[in-house]
């Protein structure tokens, strides 16, 4: 596979991963009196389920033009708020595409966990990371094969507001340094 091609497919693929570290609005189901609440990193995630616009701007390859998408995502609480789970629906370039991802808060390691899987690609991506309070950010990072090389993916996702955040996502592979491959701008749809 040509580097062009892999560099293009690792932009969508990292929208998809951004998609299961993105979640968004209502709120986590009431839990069984029985069972052990969710720890408070898990309502940090089910804050954001609900229904989102999206404006999702992609960077197959360093310094390249961005191509830009709208789209929609539904973000929504699984298993009474553990997890999460986002479908985000588009289209580029006329082709139609789906992301998957499901993310939860691992309370052995204390960090979140993020697996992501796109219509555009055969490959899953796992990443895994922690929650700033001072920065108001989640980072995850993950490393996967793509293309023959091994790719490194960091990605950054900040709430601005209950109706509002940004997931960006950076990639780098072989010499290849890191660059800004993909940005997300989520705007809450309104009831």
């Amino acid at each position: 596979m040509n580097r062009t091609l892999a560099c293009s497919l690792a932009a969508v693929v990292a929208a998809s991963a951004i998609a299961a570290a993105t979640t968004a609005g209502a709120r986590p189901s009431l839990r069984k009196a029985s069972m052990t609440p969710p720890e408070p990193e898990h309502a940090r995630l089910t804050t954001m389920c609900g229904t989102w616009d999206v404006e999702m701007t992609l960077w197959p390859r360093p310094g390249g033009p961005g191509l830009t998408t709208k789209a929609t995502s539904t973000i929504r609480p699984l298993l009474d708020g553990l997890f999460v789970e986002e479908k985000i629906e588009g289209a580029l370039n006329g082709a139609p595409f789906t992301t998957l991802a499901w993310t939860g808060f691992n309370t052995a390691t204390r960090q979140y966990e993020a697996t992501r899987i796109s219509s555009t690609n055969p490959g899953r991506i796992a990443e895994a990371g922690a929650y700033d309070e001072k920065a108001n950010q989640f980072e995850l990072k993950a490393d996967y094969a793509l293309g023959g090389d091994t790719w490194h993916q960091r990605t950054v996702i900040q709430p601005s507001s209950a109706d509002a955040m940004i997931a960006t996502s950076y990639l780098s592979f072989g010499q290849v340094p890191e660059w800004k491959a993909v940005e997300i701008k989520y705007t809450r749809k309104a009831n």
